[in-house]
């Protein structure tokens, strides 16, 4: 049964996600919450007001999954960026496929340098890199049954706006952390070969949209290599030419079986945003 306070509380859920996993629980969080269709973080950077639910939401929430143990960096960057209110709920909620570290911590300090706070965060244990199954197998059937239920504890803690506390954060580990994973950004490369089919996938999914297509007839994506890389490996998972690779080649192709690449970063075209601002002038 939904809580009633359902009824009355506005919640707002923000999300990145490069597997297609932290979009799948935001969009099941979304539904047991009768929220409004969660918004992506980086499609949300093109719109005029990319934080105007979080102004108003009386929840605000964010999905994401955990990248090297810490927070994905354009998750943090939105938050820093977001506006801060003492009367909103937040809650976070991540994914992960071996452990989280200093996600919930990190943003609680973000939000704590505004008088707010984290008041909710709990992890749920994702298939990925590690772990890896079948995608049509029945361990990969049980264990999206275990998440949806994961899910539903969620559900029932945030619809009453409960509060929890986090496992504390290693400091030194994330400090770590975060300079290997800024050095990774820098010194990525990824490397395209001979099979790519040139549909475009890979810049579609790319979360910094970091990826162009060269224009010659025999030209797919250039090699991909930018500060502006989030370390993600979206366009390697996605990839349905398995064309995209690392020079260690540890990472999986992975991607969530019932997520398609169009849904990851999904903006309202401008047409859109001009339509539904005439439908609010008339």
């Amino acid at each position: 049964m939904v809580p009633l306070l359902l009824m009355a509380t506005s919640c707002a859920i923000y999300y990145f996600s490069a597997t297609g996993n932290s979009l799948a629980v935001a969009l099941e969080l979304a539904e047991k919450l009768h929220a409004p269709d969660p918004i992506s973080i980086p499609g949300s950077f093109i719109l005029e007001d990319p934080f105007e639910a979080a102004r108003t939401a009386d929840q605000v929430g964010f999905v994401f999954p955990v990248h090297r143990a810490c927070l994905p960096e354009m998750v943090r960057g939105f938050i820093e960026m977001m506006p801060k209110r003492e009367d909103c709920y937040y809650f976070a909620v991540s994914t992960y496929t071996v452990f989280g570290c200093n996600e919930f911590w990190d943003i609680d300090q973000i939000l704590g340098r505004h008088n707010c706070w984290l008041n909710y965060g709990a992890g749920i244990r994702a298939m990925g890199n590690v772990g890896l199954f079948d995608p049509g197998s029945a361990t990969m059937a049980r264990r999206l049954r275990q998440i949806s239920l994961r899910i539903d504890e969620m559900v029932e803690a945030i619809a009453n706006s409960q509060e929890n506390t986090f496992r504390r954060s290693i400091k030194l580990l994330g400090r770590l952390v975060m300079a290997y994973t800024k050095k990774r950004r820098k010194s990525l490369f990824l490397k395209v070969n001979e099979q790519c089919k040139k549909c475009g996938i890979c810049a579609q999914v790319c979360p910094a949209q970091n990826i162009i297509m060269t224009g010659d007839e025999n030209g797919g994506p250039a090699p991909i290599r930018s500060d502006k890389c989030e370390a993600c490996y979206a366009c390697l998972r996605w990839c349905p030419a398995n064309a995209i690779g690392t020079k260690t080649k540890l990472h999986s192709r992975y991607h969530h079986p019932n997520i398609k690449p169009e849904q990851l970063n999904p903006v309202q075209s401008t047409e859109t945003q001009t339509a539904a601002q005439e439908e609010e002038d008339v």
